[in-house]
């Protein structure tokens, strides 16, 4: 049915089950969208979206998820622009193509800068401003109200401390406002977020979509990816801030990972992989072990944790990392072979930067440890 359509509308297509001939098809034809399924055999749908939007030579391309699970906000943070869930009607494929035409045929991306601070509103739009972006400024939650009510944004920069209102009661009146189209949200914040801004972020993120950055790179990067940018169209400089945040042999390297693991066998697989990445690898097979490894090495850059263990489990390792204030900002991704929705809960519950399920994929696995290793 997707190839009746496309060729409806006077659309060429490319298809394949298999993702992994879809990255390739991707980056040898450079296709105007991707609808892409979740459930294939080989790699996963997930993957092959954290891939796409990890290469800067296929991240601008507009991604339409589907699968018979239940819509995740996953998919929008990580870059997609929309997901159907199966079975799917011919009205919501129409919606989808009708979607996915308005992203690659829009040669100018409206962007909304919320910020009081005139100078630093003034950096970021040049920061992020080109001929294909047209940038809007907002310097308080009236005016953001007023621009997002008067048009609609492909993405929105905000600072949480703003005069009239915080950047989290703005969001709490956006979510509830019918009459506007609310657009993915960067944070920007240059410092690092307390314990109750970060449990906040989490909250909006399950209905809004929403990514906290503190650096000038990774803001120029998330923007990059929410506006649907053609990186090889941008100014020289700005291209090279993304390529190298994209770039595994320069992030990898020298970074130092905690294996946290009581199956040898998959401490060796992790270590074995990340070791060819030019990272340092520590171990412990269980959670009172990894306590201790922190303990004597507090210049660790990210955990991997595993959740079912003896001594003390994974769910409980992380509250105690957590509870150090030299570790609250510690990327720690939990590893599982459980993989329910719940699952996932209770692992950001307990304070998990990220999840992943078993048998690891390792392309997830890189994709995601590039984002924390450099938010």
């Amino acid at each position: 049915m997707l190839l009746r359509l496309c060729h409806e509308r006077g659309l060429k297509c490319l298809s394949t089950p298999f993702g992994e001939e879809g990255l390739e098809l991707a980056e040898k034809y450079m296709p105007e969208a991707i609808i892409l399924d979740i459930k294939l055999p080989g790699i996963d749908g997930w993957a092959v979206l954290e891939t796409l939007k990890g290469n800067p030579k296929t991240r601008h391309i507009p991604v339409h998820m589907m699968s018979v699970d239940e819509p995740s906000m996953e998919a929008f943070i990580k870059g997609a622009v929309g997901y159907l869930k199966k079975p799917i009607s011919k009205t919501d494929l129409d919606a989808a193509f009708h979607k996915l035409v308005g992203v690659f045929s829009k040669e100018v991306k409206n962007l909304l800068v919320v910020e009081d601070d005139n100078n630093l509103r003034k950096s970021i739009i040049k920061l992020i401003g080109n001929g294909d972006v047209c940038p809007e400024e907002a310097a308080n939650g009236a005016e953001t109200i007023r621009a997002l009510k008067a048009k609609t944004f492909d993405c929105m920069i905000l600072d949480l401390g703003l005069p009239d209102m915080t950047g989290f009661e703005l969001l709490k009146m956006l979510e509830s406002m019918e009459d506007i189209t609310m657009p993915p949200v960067i944070v920007y914040t240059r410092r690092d977020l307390t314990r109750e801004e970060d449990a906040k972020l989490r909250e909006y993120a399950e209905t809004i979509i929403i990514k906290g950055v503190k650096s000038e790179e990774r803001l120029l990067d998330e923007a990059s990816l929410f506006l649907h940018r053609v990186v090889s169209n941008l100014p020289e400089s700005k291209r090279k801030m993304i390529t190298n945040l994209h770039d595994t042999d320069v992030m990898f390297k020298d970074k130092t990972v905690l294996v946290v693991d009581d199956d040898m066998r998959n401490v060796f697989a992790l270590s074995k992989v990340l070791e060819e990445k030019g990272m340092r690898i520590l171990k412990a097979e269980n959670g009172q072990k990894a306590l201790d490894v922190l303990k004597g090495t507090p210049d660790v850059d990210l955990v991997l944790m595993d959740i079912m263990m003896p001594v003390m489990d994974g769910y409980e390792t992380i509250k105690r990392i957590r509870d150090q204030e030299t570790f609250r900002k510690l990327p720690v991704i939990a590893l599982t072979a459980k993989a329910m929705k719940e699952d996932k809960a209770r692992c950001i519950s307990a304070g998990a930067s990220d999840y992943l399920p078993k048998p690891v994929d390792v392309n997830r696995l890189s994709s995601m440890m590039r984002v924390w290793l450099y938010r």
